[in-house]
């Protein structure tokens, strides 16, 4: 399923390489005011950062804590690694990302199956995710970005970018649902490699091939994998 590589690949070139610093984005005019009236009913909540400003406020916490000094295996770099793995579950929507991968397969899946697929799947992207950043440093230097554009449809959103690192530049898109007052990320297109489609080309495939219990005992393989 090439989880840990693909993930860690779509990461550094994407969300991990998004902060404010280096990058161009440019904030839409603000609306003018309308013409003072009889107090006006509140309007009904919505979200207060726009989804450009969310991927820049949560790449920059990403950065901040992987650049945090820690020697491997010292408790501090254990700490790290558990930072890493809440920030992951802060800004992905798990649970959509999860119905996108399993597609029709999802309909034939009791709900305690469906409840451990994502179970799995969330470990093996927060733990793929903290091993491989914990061994790296993000340096202003590394790296350009320039934010290219944003698009709003009803609850979901598409921020759009350029990464350069240093002679690899890399198209970046990120989908977003909203949620609440913020943002989550459902998925991530590296030059036009979707991971969303990337699990569920590779979801299929096994779950055709081998049936639904080989792709848990691999999904959990993998994961004690990478927890060693």
């Amino acid at each position: 399923m090439r989880i840990s590589a693909l993930f860690a690949a779509i990461s550094l070139s994407s969300l991990c390489l998004l902060p404010t610093t280096g990058s161009a984005v440019t904030a839409p005019a603000a609306a003018p005011a309308a013409a003072p009236a009889a107090a006006p009913a509140a309007a009904p909540a919505a979200a207060t950062i726009t989804p450009t400003a969310y991927v820049q406020s949560q790449a920059a916490t990403v950065i901040s804590i992987i650049n945090t000094p820690a020697r491997q295996g010292s408790p501090a770099a254990r700490e790290r690694e558990t930072k890493l793995k809440g920030a992951v579950r802060g800004f992905m929507s798990f649970q959509l990302l999860a119905d996108r991968t399993l597609g029709d397969h999802l309909k034939a899946r009791t709900p305690a199956e469906r409840a451990e697929f994502l179970g799995l799947l969330t470990q093996l992207i927060e733990t793929s995710y903290a091993k491989s950043l914990g061994r790296v440093e993000v340096k202003p230097s590394d790296y350009t970005v320039a934010y290219t554009g944003e698009r709003l449809r009803g609850e979901r959103a598409t921020v759009t970018g350029s990464v350069k690192v240093r002679s690899d530049a890399h198209d970046v898109e990120l989908k977003l649902q909203r949620s609440g007052q913020g943002w989550l990320v459902l998925d991530i297109v590296t030059d036009e490699v979707s991971l969303a489609e990337s699990y569920s080309e590779s979801f299929d495939r096994i779950i055709k091939r081998d049936g639904w219990p080989a792709l848990i005992t691999r999904m959990k393989d993998k994961l004690a994998k990478l927890r060693n």
